[in-house]
């Protein structure tokens, strides 16, 4: 095993003291089955499956040809290859899809065989919705500074550890003479901001996590977490930043809005222009257990293991998956409408 290895099997039993089992990064020479999945994301459930070999067995490389058994409260659910799209541009071609829009409440269990490599197993639930809640947004001075913040008060279910996480959908329609609608969209978290206003260290109580999610025609999206396992059932508060605070009219621009856009040619002449609706919402994510330990893996990397950044995948570093490495995790999103200042004044 060279140095390196020690190194990172370290970082890897720190990143897994919240974990079921710990596991070695050491794959020997065995191939083995890896998978990401974020069920509950996007409106059908997307599996990432790879192989992965080891670079000190050249030979022991064999075909890949991943059989996938994937079961919904007790019923087998087909998964198919996105071969040709045949679930959408929205969707890489080498990802596996199960048409099947994910509820709250149900159990999942998936396994993945190929010959050559060790069955893998993982299970997951996915949770139930976040709690009701009031909506706030409001501009706080701190010294010289602005910040646009919204708040999200809710009551923790008490039945339930879930945690909770909160984003932005941003969205913008582009309405060009003689054409559909262009739509862009991206989510972005903010900084979450502790009580007396400072901003919260990227520690375990202030972090944010990127995961698949090809809702957005974007393989990645990215939230702000919090443990909700000391909450037990008391009223909780969480706040974020929405908005950059150098931007000028920053309150007002994180409400809908109309502006025009331009088309320019290769030197800088206008060619044409159209209306444009920007719009923002949030959303609220409710986390299953191993959805939270996942997160905590890839802020406990981020934190202390910037230089082995590509060494060690951080999704490698919470492992949920029997046989094989990677993240089955249940999560759950509430979208609210899009943010105006009517919706805030009904939602406080």
């Amino acid at each position: 095993m060279k140095p390196y290895r020690y190194i990172i099997a370290l970082l890897a039993a720190v990143s897994c003291l919240s974990c079921v089992k710990p596991f070695d990064l050491d794959l020997d020479d065995d191939p083995i089955i890896c998978l990401d999945a974020f069920p509950g994301i996007d409106d059908v459930v997307v599996f990432n499956i790879r192989p992965a070999y080891s670079l000190s067995n050249s030979a022991a490389r064999p075909e890949f040809d991943p059989e996938i058994v994937f079961t919904v409260n007790g019923k087998a659910v087909p998964v198919e290859k996105n071969t040709g799209f045949k679930f959408g541009e929205s969707y890489p071609e080498d990802v596996y899809i199960a048409d099947y829009k994910p509820v709250p409440g149900d159990e999942m269990i998936v396994e993945v065989s190929s010959e050559g490599f060790s069955t893998i197993h993982a299970r997951t639930s996915i949770p139930l919705p976040f709690p009701e809640r009031k909506i706030d947004y409001r501009q706080v001075d701190i010294g010289d500074r602005e910040y646009y913040l919204i708040y999200v008060t809710f009551n923790d279910d008490s039945r339930t550890d879930y945690s909770y996480g909160l984003s932005v959908l941003n969205e913008s329609i582009y309405y060009w003479e003689g054409r559909e609608p262009e739509v862009n969209a991206y989510s972005y978290a903010g900084s979450q901001i502790s009580d007396d206003f400072a901003l919260a260290p990227e520690s375990l109580d202030g972090m944010n996590v990127s995961f698949s999610g090809w809702k957005m025609n974007s393989s990645m999206r990215a939230a702000a977490c919090w443990d909700g396992s000391a909450f037990n059932g008391q009223e909780k508060t969480l706040s974020m930043t929405v908005v950059p605070t150098s931007w000028q009219n920053g309150y007002e621009y994180f409400f809908e809005r109309e502006s025009t856009a331009y088309r320019y040619d290769d030197y800088g002449e206008v060619l044409e222009e159209c209306r444009m609706l920007v719009h923002n919402k949030i959303l609220m994510y409710s986390m299953s257990d191993e959805f939270y330990k996942y997160a905590v893996a890839q802020e406990l990397i981020s934190d202390n293991a910037g230089i082995f950044a590509g060494i060690a995948p951080s999704n490698f570093c919470y492992s949920n998956v029997e046989n094989g490495y990677g993240a089955f995790a249940g999560v759950y999103c509430v979208e609210t409408d899009w943010i105006t200042p009517e919706f805030i004044e009904n939602n406080r």
